[in-house]
């Protein structure tokens, strides 16, 4: 019964995007024996969309969304609602929040559980449904762990010749060991605070993953530091610098400006 609600609710929200929702995205992957429950997705429609930007968080990448959700705060207000909203920025972007219907275990030295089968199908079969019901190209942000989610689906993509679903890329505050291969071609924006403390996601790891797609890759590439904002009394990992805060307005005008131009 509740998969048969999701299916419904699917369907309505795809000739419905007037206001910023919880959208279920369908998920069947082919031969798919686990988990078939419809991957929960976050919406605020841009106010002219040009392109849409699917976000696949860091963490354990499960945020436990539920249907009645209007809004979510924090980082996802502040960095990357504006960049939907035509009163604060173009609002040329429809904004997605990808949430994991389980959660995917950090691990000690790289995030296997962000490598699963079933994990890179959902990010596709998101991709796929936002592709088809808008029409405008496909942005993929990964921030901290979701950058292995970004570089792994990618390279899924690669090997199965379907590279076109996405335009470009956003590759933020990524955790070490999340690396495009040298046979990429994709515009990419890395994106990295210089006060980020957190040991698992270094500036040196990104800026390294930068210099070698600037070897290989023949695409838009660029490297952005953020400068401002404030550090928490947190986990560094999980906050402060990490997380942009206080400083969203620089990563989402870094954003808009990479994808649209100045």
């Amino acid at each position: 019964m509740r998969f048969l609600f999701a299916c419904l609710l699917a369907l309505f929200a795809s000739t419905h995007f007037a206001s910023a929702q919880v959208i279920p995205v369908v998920f069947g992957a082919q031969g798919a024996s686990g988990n078939v429950e419809p991957t929960l997705t976050f919406l605020w429609p841009g106010s002219t969309p040009k392109a849409t930007l699917i976000y696949i968080p860091g963490g354990e990448g499960r945020l436990g969304l539920t249907p009645e959700r209007k809004n979510l705060g924090g980082f996802y207000g502040a960095t990357l609602k504006p960049l939907s909203d035509g009163n604060i920025s173009s609002g040329s972007f429809n904004v997605v929040i990808f949430d994991s219907p389980v959660p995917l275990p950090v691990g000690s030295n790289y995030p296997v559980s962000r490598t699963s089968a079933e994990h890179l199908a959902r990010i596709e079969s998101v991709v796929r449904y936002y592709k088809s019901n808008y029409g405008v190209p496909v942005w993929l942000m990964g921030h901290s762990n979701g950058a292995v989610s970004l570089t792994e689906v990618y390279a899924m993509l690669q090997r199965e010749n379907k590279t076109d679903l996405i335009a470009g890329a956003i590759y933020s505050s990524a955790r070490n060991g999340a690396r495009f291969d040298n046979k990429t071609q994709l515009s990419i924006l890395f994106l990295a605070h210089e006060k980020d403390a957190c040991a698992k996601s270094t500036n040196y790891n990104s800026r390294k993953v930068f210099e070698e797609q600037r070897s290989t890759n023949t695409q838009r590439l660029r490297y952005v530091l953020i400068r401002g904002g404030e550090g928490q009394a947190q986990d560094v990992c999980s906050s402060g610098f990490h997380m942009f805060y206080g400083a969203g307005q620089e990563a989402y005008q870094a954003i808009e400006t990479f994808v649209f131009g100045p």
